[in-house]
C-alpha cells in the first residue's frame, strides 16, 4: 500500500506540469455549455462512435473540463486569472529567462496571442520583461515577486481540483489508469520513431560535370 501511495504522491507533485504540457489552440476562454444539452450530445456520440473514438473525445472533454474547473475555482477563491495566465506564470516560474516566441510554442498559440498575455501580465506587475542576450530583437521575461506568489495560490487551487477528480477511483485504478496510458503514449513514440527512419533524405542536386 505504501508504493500506490508514494505513486499518487508522485502524482500530485507533476500533475500541474503535466497538465500544462498538454496544451491546445484553444487556450482561451471555454463557452459554457448547459448540461442538458451536453448531455444529449453525449448520448448521441456514445450510441455511434467506435471505443478508440470515443477515448479520444474523453480525452480532449477531460482536459477541457479541467481548465473549466481550475478557472471556476479560481474564481470562486476570487484570484483574477485565467487558465491562460496561469499557464503562462507557471512556465515563466520554472524558466525564468524564456523568451515570448517559445513560450507562444509550448501553449500552441500564435505568438500574438502570447503576447496579449505577456503584456497583460506586464500591466498587473506579475512578470517583468529583459533584453534577451541571445537576440537582440526578443525579449526574455520572468516571473515577480507579486508574480509568483500569485502563481502559487493559484497552484494550491489547481492542484487541488487535479486532486478531486482521482477521487472517483481507487489507488489500483488510478495507478492502472497510469500504466494504460504509459503503453499508449509508448505506441505513438514508437511510431514517430519509425516513421523518422523510413523517412527518405532529399536527394542532392547533382554536381554538373565538367
Amino acid at each position: 500500500m505504501k508504493n500506490c501511495d508514494d505513486a499518487l504522491n508522485y502524482t500530485t507533485d507533476v500533475n500541474i506540469s503535466l497538465l500544462i504540457s498538454y496544451q491546445e489552440a484553444d487556450i482561451g476562454p471555454l463557452r459554457n455549455v448547459s448540461q442538458p444539452v451536453l448531455k444529449s450530445r453525449m448520448k448521441v456520440e456514445k450510441d455511434q462512435e467506435s471505443p478508440e473514438a470515443a477515448i479520444g473525445r474523453l480525452l480532449k472533454n477531460m482536459h477541457q473540463s479541467t481548465r473549466q474547473a481550475i478557472e471556476e475555482s479560481l474564481r470562486q477563491e476570487r484570484i483574477d486569472m485565467s487558465f491562460a495566465h496561469f499557464v503562462a506564470l507557471y512556465t515563466l516560474a520554472s524558466e525564468p529567462g524564456i523568451a515570448g516566441a517559445e513560450l507562444a510554442r509550448r501553449a500552441f498559440v500564435t505568438a500574438q496571442t502570447m503576447n496579449t498575455i505577456l503584456h497583460r501580465l506586464e500591466q498587473d506587475g506579475t512578470i517583468e520583461r529583459r533584453p534577451n542576450p541571445a537576440n537582440s530583437r526578443a525579449d526574455s521575461w520572468s516571473i515577480t515577486k507579486a508574480g509568483q506568489t500569485r502563481m502559487d495560490k493559484a497552484r494550491v487551487v489547481a492542484e487541488r481540483v487535479w486532486s478531486r477528480m482521482f477521487e472517483a477511483l481507487k489507488t489500483q485504478e488510478v495507478l492502472q489508469l497510469q500504466r494504460l496510458l504509459e503503453r499508449c503514449l509508448s505506441g505513438l513514440e514508437q511510431q514517430v520513431v519509425e516513421l523518422r527512419a523510413a523517412k527518405k533524405p532529399r536527394a542532392g542536386k547533382k554536381k554538373s560535370g565538367k
